[in-house]
């Protein structure tokens, strides 16, 4: 595994482990199940800040993260449901995943979107994805299916996580929930790399049959 892989694993464990950890500690320590849940969200809260002050740049999706924590923390005390604060992985799973899918209803995939900012500094490789973009449908197709399937599993992921939500107890959907997030990014990663693995090959064949 290389360095940066390393540092993605990592800091995956971080941001998915940390809440679950602070959580457990404070119901050990007597806590009730909405401080706790709340005591863990902070704690994430207090990573991504460290983070971007770290990086010396504040990320967008962590401020988002950090934003729907801090609303559904106040629903939650006004409430006093906990699980109104435990839903906020599936509200957000599941806000990626329309996005992602209705991208793709509206012929823009977010894949592409993305990748298309990432090289906006880059005006000769900015122009040449665009140009791949309207002359080659399998390059546009390639984008349309990425966005799909991590969309419609995310969408499956926050499905899940609701319907278990409301089967069973807090104490227990605090750390399973946890898992279904990290299985979740490892599963769509491992079928990314499988599916771009998968892509290049079938290039190379009908390059090597092109010869």
């Amino acid at each position: 595994m290389d360095l940066n892989k390393r540092r993605l694993v990592a800091g995956l464990l971080w941001d998915a482990g940390l809440p679950a950890v602070v959580f457990y500690l404070c119901r050990v320590l007597g806590l009730d199940a909405l401080p706790a849940l709340a005591a863990g969200g902070l704690a994430a809260l207090a990573r991504a800040a460290y983070v971007a002050v770290v990086r010396r740049r504040l990320d967008g999706l962590a401020a988002l993260v950090g934003a729907a924590f801090l609303l559904l923390l106040a629903v939650s005390l006004l409430t006093g449901d906990p699980r109104i604060l435990l839903a906020k992985e599936s509200i957000l799973a599941g806000a990626a995943g329309l996005l992602l899918v209705g991208s793709c209803l509206i012929g823009r995939p977010l894949v592409y979107a993305l990748i298309r900012r990432l090289n906006a500094a880059d005006d000769a490789a900015r122009v040449r994805l665009e140009e791949r973009w309207r002359g080659d449908p399998a390059f546009r197709r390639q984008f349309f299916v990425l966005s799909m399937v991590i969309g419609g599993g995310l969408l499956l992921d926050a499905a899940v996580r609701v319907v278990l939500l409301s089967l069973l107890p807090v104490d227990t959907m605090a750390g399973l929930s946890t898992a279904l997030h990290v299985a979740t990014v490892v599963l769509l990663a491992a079928w990314v790399m499988w599916y771009r693995r998968r892509r290049v090959q079938r290039v190379a064949a009908e390059a090597s049959h092109a010869r």
